[in-house]
């Protein structure tokens, strides 16, 4: 990865909020975070982003419907979910990459690295 990327942490739980930028290399990643899918939304219309790595059970707009959204307004965007509750997997895991918390910082380098490894994702 030559060039700097940039990653979009969506989670609405503030204690993993806090944490989540501390997890990526100053050196190759530039962190946002948004507390919501609203939030995210936005963001994304406002700026470049390379990477959307949300969680699946949000108020308002889920990880899901956030990530189908998002692929459609960013063709190329990359997609990493992650979540504490597993009766949501199933369709998730059709779409992008899925991490149940607690979540290991090396996951988080691991599911990044391998995200920008493969071709960039069509929208479903």
């Amino acid at each position: 990865m030559a060039q700097k990327l940039t990653v979009l942490f969506v989670e609405d739980d503030p204690g993993i909020r806090s944490i989540l930028p501390d997890l990526l290399s100053d050196d190759e990643f530039t962190a946002i975070i948004a507390d919501n899918g609203y939030a995210a939304m936005r963001i994304l219309t406002e700026r470049h982003v390379d990477l959307l790595f949300t969680d699946i059970v949000m108020p308002g707009i889920g990880g899901v419907e956030l990530a189908q959204e998002a692929m459609l307004m960013c063709p190329g965007l990359r997609v990493i979910f992650f979540t504490g509750h597993y009766a949501e997997v199933d369709h998730a895991e059709k779409i992008a990459p899925l991490l149940h918390k607690p979540i290991r910082p090396y996951e988080i380098e691991i599911a990044i690295r391998m995200a920008f490894a493969e071709p960039p994702p069509t929208a479903h």
